[in-house]
């Protein structure tokens, strides 16, 4: 699948791909999946047509961190359903005192500014946890209301690319009660 829309979002080539991952260790095995799944044989020659050179080391960046649920945190799951009705409505609730929709753009931008000057004409593969990236790809493609990020739920190991539109975003599937 991450070949796959390298191979959609840069035809051309021609690039380095850096993994940046969360430090927390779930992201940062699933970076290391992933960038290992690259570099195996059956891939090869996709790379090599791609004309790819994939760093060889996942960088943290603390940044991409999970979202933190205040006195929710450690709980089960369902416990965030107290949680994203709120942020549908107010991006910058910390009810629970959870980190809002908001705080968590800001340091998303914080992240990306800095990796953009960093890594020039690179292929950013950025792996965080579910909340984050749904955020980001929200925030990235200039949704009208970012606390909608909750209905956009990623699968496991889901590969998406953060395009600047809406219109790339995939069709919404509304919260239900757990």
């Amino acid at each position: 699948a991450l070949l796959d829309q390298i191979s959609n979002d840069s035809p051309g080539g021609g690039k380095r791909v850096v993994f940046v991952s969360s430090p927390f260790a779930r992201a940062h095995q699933t970076a290391l999946a992933c960038q290992k799944g690259l570099l195996q044989p059956a891939n090869a020659d996709r790379v090599s047509k791609l004309t790819l050179s994939i760093h060889p080391e996942v960088v943290y960046e603390d940044d991409l961190m999970e979202r933190y649920f205040g006195r929710l945190d450690d709980k089960e799951l369902l416990t965030y359903g107290y949680v994203w009705p709120l942020d549908l409505w107010d991006v910058s609730h910390n009810a629970f005192d959870v980190e809002s929709v908001a705080e968590v753009c800001t340091r998303i931008n914080t992240a990306v500014m800095k990796l953009e000057t960093t890594y020039e004409d690179t292929i950013l593969v950025l792996v965080s946890h579910a909340d984050v990236c749904q955020i980001t790809q929200l925030y990235a493609a200039g949704a009208e209301n970012v606390g909608h990020f909750s209905q956009y739920r990623f699968g496991n190991g889901e590969v998406r690319g953060m395009k600047r539109n809406v219109e790339s975003l995939p069709d919404p599937v509304p919260l239900t009660a757990p």
